[in-house]
């Protein structure tokens, strides 16, 4: 494939040009869960030390398995058909099938939650019940919260968007600071406050979500909607979502298996200095990349539709092509500058305790960025309605990260989980470009 430069930029400036209001709204958004994450990290770990911040590491692992298990598909089916159905005129279906796969996932998952947290009772004692059972309900709230965002997105509310992320990262931060400091300081308190902050926003999500006329009209749906329809409709979602619930087993693993490979052979302390070093590094690269998907993603799948006709073809691989050229340069840009600020960066943001294990900050940096191209890459297989089509890369990412991780973890605690992350992020990429090569352009 060439590439024609000069139309590259081109088409680069017009999209800008022409979203400059949307842009604007989600870069404040993204700057405002910046410093609250940030802020968060700052205040956390100097008032929990390493091992209190491990136990909340460990307690957010749970809340973000939940996510990827129910909530990330879910999500994925809402940006992905908002603009199919809506340019359908089928608005008054989409909305019933989603509510009430919602519904069901809103009566099974707090008992399931219950269950889990007896389990660990019995298990590990009354403290990690805590944070299990809080946790099961942080990931709970987490997802409907991001529902909203997914549904908001779609529809380009990008005001709304930007205004409810930075209240979620202010929120959840200064309630898990405040119960941290007059409850106590270790993991359970900080998740509270987690999920405190959370389910106030989901509240402000619902009440400005219904302001919007396309949700407020087609929400309860239509006489015309007979029960095949509806069973049509849900089993569409489903079948677009399973392949998410299969590949949410290997992102668990190269999620968040670092952390419990840390805690299995070097104990809480370790999982606390990597996870505020990795949430470091993570935070400029999350938020670059989510401003990427919160701006594009929609677009590019408004552009694809239903993928009938070869304009749609040939514009959403046009904008996307464009999207992973400026997402990789800048990605490089955010590496260069880890690798040459990390220490007083580090410094800055914890303290010294955790500032000697600075020079992970690039590494992440550099692993992270590889992996969100990577997830960017794929949405060319979505467009097609083929998500099926990325397991192996997702096998490949998994089993490598969780042998390199297990391999290297003893002898070289932090820095061999960090080159895990690397590694198994490049053969993640690699793999996806070589799934798209068979796809036509």
């Amino acid at each position: 494939m060439t590439l024609n430069l000069p139309a590259i930029l081109r088409r680069i400036f017009k999209q800008t040009r022409s979203l400059q209001g949307e842009l604007a709204w989600i870069v404040v958004g993204q700057i405002l869960g910046f410093i609250a994450g940030f802020a968060g990290v700052k205040i956390l770990t100097n008032q929990m030390g390493a091992s209190g911040y491990g136990q909340l590491a460990l307690g957010l692992t749970i809340a973000g398995v939940i996510h990827l298990f129910v909530y990330a598909p879910l999500a994925n089916v809402v940006s992905r058909y908002f603009a199919a159905y809506r340019e359908r005129g089928d608005l008054s279906l989409y909305f019933p099938a989603l509510r009430s796969m919602h519904g069901k996932l809103l009566v099974s998952l707090p008992l399931f939650s219950v269950l889990a947290a007896v389990i660990v009772y019995v298990k590990a004692g009354q403290f990690w019940a805590v944070i299990m059972l809080l946790s099961c309900l942080l990931g709970i709230a987490g997802g409907v919260n991001a529902l909203f965002t997914s549904l908001q997105s779609a529809i380009r509310q990008r005001k709304i968007v930007a205004l409810h992320q930075g209240a979620d990262a202010w929120l959840r931060i200064t309630l898990a600071i405040l119960l941290v400091v007059f409850g106590g300081k270790n993991g359970a308190w900080a998740i509270l406050g987690y999920l405190g902050g959370t389910i106030l926003v989901i509240i402000s999500q619902r009440f400005f979500a219904f302001r919007n006329e396309d949700i407020a009209v087609n929400w309860s749906g239509s006489p015309s909607n007979t029960k095949e329809r509806l069973d049509e409709c849900r089993r569409e979602f489903r079948n677009y979502a399973l392949p998410f619930v299969f590949f949410a087993v290997f992102a668990t693993v190269s999620i968040y298996g670092d952390r419990w490979i840390l805690q299995a052979l070097n104990g809480e302390r370790a999982v606390g200095i990597y996870a505020a070093i990795y949430q470091i590094a993570a935070a400029p690269v999350n938020i670059f990349f989510a401003m990427v998907s919160q701006l594009m993603v929609p677009i590019v799948f408004e552009r694809a539709a239903d993928m009938r006709k070869e304009v749609n073809i040939s514009e959403s691989s046009a904008l996307l092509r464009v999207t992973i050229i400026f997402s990789s340069v800048s990605a490089l840009l955010i590496v260069l500058m880890a690798a040459c600020f990390s220490e007083p960066l580090v410094r800055l943001i914890t303290n010294a305790e955790f500032a000697r294990y600075h020079h992970l900050l690039w590494l992440f940096v550099l692993g992270l960025s590889l992996f969100h191209i990577a997830q960017i890459s794929t949405m060319k297989g979505l467009n097609y309605n083929q998500p099926r089509i990325y397991f192996w890369p997702k096998v490949a990412q998994a089993v490598s990260f969780l042998v390199l991780g297990c391999m290297l973890a003893k002898p070289f605690p932090l820095m061999g989980v960090a080159y895990s992350v690397c590694f198994s992020s490049a053969i993640y990429l690699i793999a996806v470009f070589m799934v798209n090569r068979r796809l036509t352009s």
